[in-house]
Order: structure tokens, then C-alpha cells, then sequence
């Protein structure tokens, strides 16, 4: 169990056993030194900075940090999108040098071929890897049938609304069955409702299937409903701050946001990512200039 401080008084006897069972499962995803260096106008800047962290057997993990920090960049290169400039990454005990079947990814925009039905895109991995039509067609199906899509499966991606596209792009990267899924913002551009819905559905496809994820987000509630522990990265360079576990049982219904648990939880999550700023952290005040000659009726604030 990680040292959380001002949580350990919300960590029952449960949950505690609950994690160190998850802890004593085998590594899925172990991340040693990792860097990633970008040139801007020439100049190195270092995105993320010996990064270490390890997640286990069908564990959620879930990585937040400030604006900056290299969340997407982290998922990327696990993913093999992106080249490491130093460190490694094993998947299962096997090196990433490069994309690869045992890593699936759901981006945050909505990367489906228009061209392609629901049944078509979904088959797009499986095919690409060799196997046949009528194969690939009736594992597609059953995939889409998992993320409740059975229906549409004839349907184009602009006869979708926006989270239905992302439960076709949770199909297709699952149906070459990963061992790991990685995702990327997958329900930021959807409203409050709908992405409520994308995250129950997440979680029940999660409890079905064998499957680690590893979900970036900058949304805290989002973080601890969905997590088992969560990886707080800080920012220039990107590095690892904490990684906190989840003092939260399953199942999680969304009432649960409002339980006191959850509130010391992000609470705590809040300082760690956004430290409080004083007045001398902002240097000199800026110059305000008065752009109408009008008398105000805002009280002043200050």
C-alpha cells in the first residue's frame, strides 16, 4: 500500500486486502527511467523525466497531472506511437519497440473510418492481422454486441452520436484482444451525461473481459470513480509525484461521488496537482487599464 497521508484513515480493512491482492498479480506494465525529449525552435525540452511506475493484471489505473505534464505523451509511447529517448518498457514481459497487437488504444477524437460500417471497422484489426473474413466478421460481432451496439452494426460513424462512436472505437481496439488498453481522454469531448454513461460502460466491459487499462484523464472525478489506483504525474519534466490507491470499494455507484471517502479523496488529489498559489507566486500585479469611462457597480473584490 502506497503512503497517502491524509487518507490512510479511509483505508478499511477491505479495501486494503482488496489491493494487496491486486499487488501480488503479475505485472502487465513496467515502465523503468523512462524519457522523452522534444526539440522546440531547437532547444531540448524534456517531456517526461525517469518515470517509473508498474500496473498489474487487469488493474485500472488511471494517470493525471497538470496541463503539461505528459499524460498523452506517456500513453503514446507505451503505446509505441512515440520513441522513448531513454529507459524501457515491458508489456507482459515483452520489450515495446514499436506498436504492437498487445496494446490496444482509444484516442480522444473519434478515429473511426467514415467509409467503414460499425461491423467493418471492428473487423479492420482483425483482418489486417491475418485472419479471415468470416472469422474476423463474427468475433467483430460479438464485440459489438459486448459494448451494446448489436443494432447499428450496419450503420456509418456519422449515424452515431458521439458516444456511440467511442464504444465502436472500444470495440475495435479490444477485438485483437491486448493485454493492455490504453486510453486517451476517450470522454472529453462528450457532455456530463453521456460521458457518465461511457464511464459505467467502461467499467462493466472492464469486469468482463481480461484486460488492463491505463486511462489518462485531467477530470479527478473521473480518476477515482473509475481507478483502482491512480499515477499523479508533476509537469517540467514529467515525472512521478504519486501514485495514490483508491480507498474506494466496488462496486461504485455514481452516488458514491458524494460520499465523504470520495470528497477527502479528491481533495487530496487536488493539492497534489494543484498546489495552492499565494500572491508572491504571481510576481508583480498586472497593469489594469480602464477601457470605458463609465462608473462600475462591481463591488471590488480585492
Amino acid at each position: 500500500m502506497e503512503k497517502t497521508h491524509a487518507l490512510d484513515a479511509y483505508y478499511t480493512p477491505e479495501i486494503r486486502e482488496r489491493h494487496a491482492r491486486i499487488l501480488n498479480r503479475p505485472v502487465t506494465i513496467d515502465v523503468k527511467k523512462l524519457n522523452k525529449v522534444f526539440t522546440h525552435k531547437g532547444k531540448p525540452i524534456t517531456v517526461l523525466g525517469e518515470v517509473d511506475f508498474e500496473t498489474y493484471k487487469r488493474e485500472f489505473m488511471c494517470v493525471v497531472g497538470p496541463s503539461g505534464c505528459g499524460k498523452s505523451t506517456l500513453a503514446r509511447t507505451i503505446a509505441g506511437l512515440e520513441t522513448a529517448d531513454g529507459g524501457q518498457m515491458v508489456i507482459a514481459g515483452k520489450q515495446v519497440d514499436g506498436p504492437g497487437p498487445d496494446r490496444g488504444m482509444v484516442f480522444q477524437g473519434y478515429t473511426l473510418f467514415p467509409w467503414m460500417t460499425v461491423r467493418k471497422n471492428v473487423m479492420f484489426g482483425l483482418v489486417e492481422g491475418g485472419q479471415d473474413k468470416r472469422s474476423a466478421e463474427k468475433d467483430a460481432l460479438q464485440w459489438i454486441d459486448l459494448v451494446g451496439l448489436s443494432q447499428y452494426a450496419e450503420s456509418y460513424p456519422h449515424q452515431l452520436s458521439g458516444g456511440m462512436k467511442q464504444r465502436v472505437a472500444i470495440a475495435r481496439a479490444l477485438a485483437t484482444q491486448p493485454e493492455v488498453l490504453l486510453m486517451d481522454e476517450p470522454f472529453s469531448a462528450l457532455d456530463p451525461q453521456n460521458r457518465a454513461k461511457m464511464q459505467q460502460y467502461l467499467l462493466e466491459i472492464w469486469q468482463n473481459i481480461d484486460i488492463t487499462i491505463l486511462f489518462i484523464t485531467h477530470d479527478l472525478d473521473e480518476a477515482i470513480y473509475l481507478s483502482d489506483r491512480i499515477l499523479v504525474l508533476d509537469a517540467n519534466p514529467g515525472r512521478v509525484k504519486e501514485v495514490l490507491t483508491v480507498p474506494l470499494p466496488r462496486p461504485r455507484p455514481i452516488s458514491m461521488m458524494l460520499d465523504d471517502t470520495f470528497l477527502a479523496t479528491k481533495l487530496y488529489l487536488e493539492k497534489l496537482v494543484h498546489p495552492k498559489v499565494t500572491e508572491l507566486d504571481f510576481g508583480e500585479k498586472l497593469s489594469m487599464v480602464q477601457m470605458v469611462n463609465v462608473k462600475s457597480d462591481v463591488p471590488d473584490i480585492f
